[in-house]
């Protein structure tokens, strides 16, 4: 049966790759928005309405950096046997969670899951799990975002990556292939909220960081352990294969053009409120709680958006500022992926939780997340 599975999941990749094409943004309209004022989760009833079954991966084409892409494809790097589900989250058709796990058999509840609040038992909010370095869980927008926004949702009692040498891993010897030969142990986190410009789902951590526009994670590792980070992606800056845009860090009260640098430490068994805004002009966030060496604080702040060109920032061709074009290309197998062209659209999508399959796991916990049209 395994084998059955394999050859099938091999024969759907051939015919993907064969028919792989450059990925073109010229044309993309937000016409599938979300358009209701507003819409709230918080778990309270039973979150999780017609599950699917699981299916193969099939390794879907998401343009060069993708499974299947013509990044992994100059490697000769193929995907492995996996599986993934897309449940429905919640009322009001508006919430998603995306899966990935290479687990045969996987079970829900090892990824999802609804539990008592530890600061309040009569209040249930979700767990989001990923038991293995492989696995991946999400949740985000089901449809792309209005041209004005604000989220905001609790997120806190996270457990991904600590000081001890295997940083939260299960035994130490965890890798990040097929995707990259690295050790994953050094490296362990997960994402409080980020906007990104297709569809998130769990991927490899080169193809999420080829589509951020702008994040809140934590990335622990040697040195930085429990950090808040708060970063844009300067979208006029060269574009790494494995890395992406550079980052614009929001550190000591200001924006600057260097690598993440924590704005805090959370604390393990504490809860935070985060809150982003976009409008015509600006992304806002928001980081309310009581952080390590800080105490109780709010970090928050607003990037210009144009001014600072945030990668992919503009939803409509109408909206992009003409000095924010970026016509250099990265080239595989003989295509060309230009960074940010004229007449180019990007839609925004918010996740959170943890993406990358070849790295990090943990769990963390979540309620009341609300999306409100502006």
């Amino acid at each position: 049966m395994y084998k059955t599975k394999l050859l099938l999941v091999s024969i759907i990749i051939f015919i993907l790759l064969g028919c792989s094409e450059a990925e073109n943004f010229s044309s993309i309209e937000n016409k599938n928005n979300i358009s209701q004022p507003s819409s709230k989760e918080d778990f309270e009833s039973f979150p999780f309405y017609d599950i699917p079954a699981w299916r193969i991966d099939a390794a879907k084409y998401e343009g060069p950096y993708s499974e299947s892409g013509e990044y992994y494809q100059k490697q000769n790097i193929f995907p492995p046997q996996a599986y993934r589900n897309t449940i429905s989250i919640g009322k009001g058709d508006w919430l998603t969670a995306e899966i990935y796990t290479r687990t045969e058999d996987p079970i829900l509840l090892d990824y999802l899951d609804v539990v008592s609040d530890p600061m309040d038992a009569s209040n249930q909010v979700l767990k989001i799990s990923t038991p293995d370095h492989t696995d991946g869980v999400v949740l985000r927008s089901k449809k792309s975002l209005p041209p004005k926004y604000r989220i905001s949702l609790k997120i806190g009692f996270a457990n991904y990556g600590n000081e001890s040498k295997l940083n939260g891993y299960n035994d130490g010897t965890e890798r990040a292939g097929p995707w990259r030969n690295l050790s994953s142990v050094g490296h362990n986190g997960f994402y409080w909220l980020a906007i990104l410009d297709k569809p998130p789902k769990p991927h490899n951590n080169i193809w999420i960081h080829h589509h951020r526009k702008f994040v809140i994670d934590s990335w622990n590792r040697s040195g930085f352990n429990n950090t808040v980070n708060v970063i844009a992606l300067d979208g006029k800056s060269d574009t790494h294969p494995a890395f992406g845009k550079s980052f614009i860090s929001y550190i000591n009260d200001n924006w600057k053009k260097i690598p993440d640098v924590p704005v805090g430490y959370y604390l393990p068994n504490e809860w935070y409120t985060v809150t982003f805004t976009r409008t015509a002009l600006f992304y806002e966030f928001s980081i309310k709680g009581n952080f390590k060496n800080a105490g109780l604080r709010t970090f928050t702040d607003r990037i210009d958006i144009r001014k600072h060109c945030v990668f992919h920032y503009n939803q409509t061709p109408e909206e992009l500022e003409p000095s924010c074009v970026d016509n250099r290309a990265q080239t595989f197998l003989g295509k060309d992926f230009v960074s940010w062209p004229k007449n180019s659209a990007y839609p925004e999508y918010f996740m959170l939780g943890e993406p990358h399959i070849n790295y990090y796991e943990g769990s963390m916990l979540v309620d009341d997340i609300t999306l409100e049209v502006l």
